[in-house]
């Protein structure tokens, strides 16, 4: 499998701050109701667009809040 190093789909940044760890989403569509897996929510530096990568995702700079 090709390795890529992540990006910003708005605008090709590769740096993020980590927004949240762990995460799961649910919800629901017509009649049935969905659990995502563990996801790690990332926020682009430059743009603040919200991104959402499973555990396999890798090669994006992150930085972690230190407040």
């Amino acid at each position: 499998m090709e390795e890529k190093a992540l990006e910003c789909p708005v605008c090709k940044s590769n740096k993020a701050e980590i927004a949240g760890d762990d995460v799961k989403l649910s919800g629901r569509f017509e009649d049935k109701e969905f659990l995502t897996t563990k996801l790690t929510v990332l926020r682009c530096s430059r743009c603040g667009y919200y991104m959402m990568f499973d555990k396999t995702a890798s090669s994006f700079t992150t930085t972690k809040d230190k407040s």
